[in-house]
């Protein structure tokens, strides 16, 4: 392994009922809260404004699934005026990933927009992000600890990340009863979103010591928590086992990024709408397989603590584990064929993420692994 650092600005406070000492965790006598509006509709909101009081000077609760680069830029107009000097993000990863780049766009009035930003390749000034509390109400994207906003064009059919490593939040608060009445299709998709992130960051050049040990652990964790949620949504220590294998691989990939799982999904979402979480993991099994026969070790020791003999024995347990949790019930709502998902095989590769993978996929390896893999789906 080549030489490697590591570190971690995010100050993290977890247990279940913690969201009650937000207000005196949280500094900043100008707060911002960026929500969706489902927790408006529930009443969360109005009591986030009682429990901050004046320091609340907002709370845009207009965030949608996969946020969209002109609805960041509306609420980054709507937002300036206010002169916010904290942002709590509130919510899922959507949430999170809006809270962070409106942090980039609100610490200067002269920055130029995130459209302008990814479109016409204007650059931001060096001012320091505003400071994001990021607190997630599901156990899956590990917004929280990550310096990544996730950021959809849908009228141009393109993903963008906003990468700066001032956008890390400077705290995660991380309640697990928030996560108790999640739907059940949301649980899935989040859930196999931190499967995906735990393998992604162990099959991955950038792999460290650390971000293996992370990445490992989420895996346990997620292993066996999530089959109990699918089945009892309320069962208080899976969801807090979930929120921790979340953190766990938020960690990890904020030091290895993701790899090729996450390069083959995106043209998934952005063509079908197909929730994150399913788009990353269809392929896991087939992907695992794939790196198996370049394996330096480390997939085989995932594998035995897993409790298999070979890797080739976690893949196999793999694809039942998604049959297990309904991806593919999730995956065939949204992906009508097999000949329409290999159609969007040359939108795949994504280079930064792509590349990060520990076995270099040519064109006839991605081709080969999206058809296995959305076979495994759809049959």
């Amino acid at each position: 392994m080549p030489d490697w650092s590591f570190h971690h600005p995010t100050f993290i406070s977890f247990g279940t009922g913690i969201l009650q000492k937000a207000p005196t965790l949280i500094e900043g006598d100008r707060i911002a809260v960026i929500t969706s509006p489902g927790f408006t509709r529930r009443g969360v909101t109005s009591q986030l404004r009682q429990s901050f009081g004046a320091r609340l000077v907002e709370v845009v609760d207009t965030v949608q699934p996969n946020p969209d680069i002109d609805d960041i830029d509306e609420m980054a107009a709507r937002l300036k005026p206010l002169r916010p000097d904290c942002l709590v993000g509130f919510g899922g990863g959507s949430s999170l990933d809006t809270a962070k780049a409106l942090a980039r766009l609100l610490v200067d009035p002269q920055q130029p927009t995130l459209g302008e930003y990814f479109r016409d390749n204007k650059p931001f000034g060096r001012e320091e992000s505003l400071p994001v509390v990021a607190i997630p109400t599901t156990a899956g994207t590990g917004a929280e600890v990550t310096p990544f906003a996730t950021i959809w064009d849908f009228q141009a059919k393109k993903k963008y990340s906003l990468s700066e490593t001032d956008i890390h939040p400077e705290q995660a608060i991380i309640d697990p009863g928030l996560a108790s009445t999640l739907p059940r299709r949301i649980t899935i998709s989040s859930g196999l979103d931190t499967i995906s992130h735990a393998f992604e960051s162990i099959w991955n050049q950038n792999a460290n010591p650390i971000s293996l040990s992370f990445a490992t652990q989420a895996l346990v964790l997620a292993w066996e928590a999530l089959p109990q949620l699918i089945d009892d949504g309320d069962a208080g220590t899976a969801r807090a086992r979930m929120a921790q294998a979340s953190l766990l691989a938020g960690l990890a990939i904020s030091q290895t990024r993701t790899a090729l799982a996450h390069s083959m999904s995106y043209p998934l979402t952005t063509h079908f709408g197909l929730p994150h979480g399913v788009a990353c993991s269809f392929s896991l099994a087939e992907l695992l397989r794939f790196n198996a026969a370049t394996d330096d070790g480390r997939l085989q020791r995932v594998a035995t603590v897993l409790g298999y003999a070979e890797a080739g024995d976690l893949a196999n347990a793999l694809d039942e584990f998604l049959l297990e949790v309904g991806a593919d019930e999730l995956f065939a709502e949204c992906v009508p064929t097999v000949s329409e998902v290999l159609s969007l095989t040359g939108e795949m590769y994504t280079p930064e993420r792509a590349e990060n993978n520990m076995r270099p996929a040519t064109d006839t390896d991605m081709a080969a692994l999206v058809e296995s893999a959305a076979e495994a789906m759809l049959r």
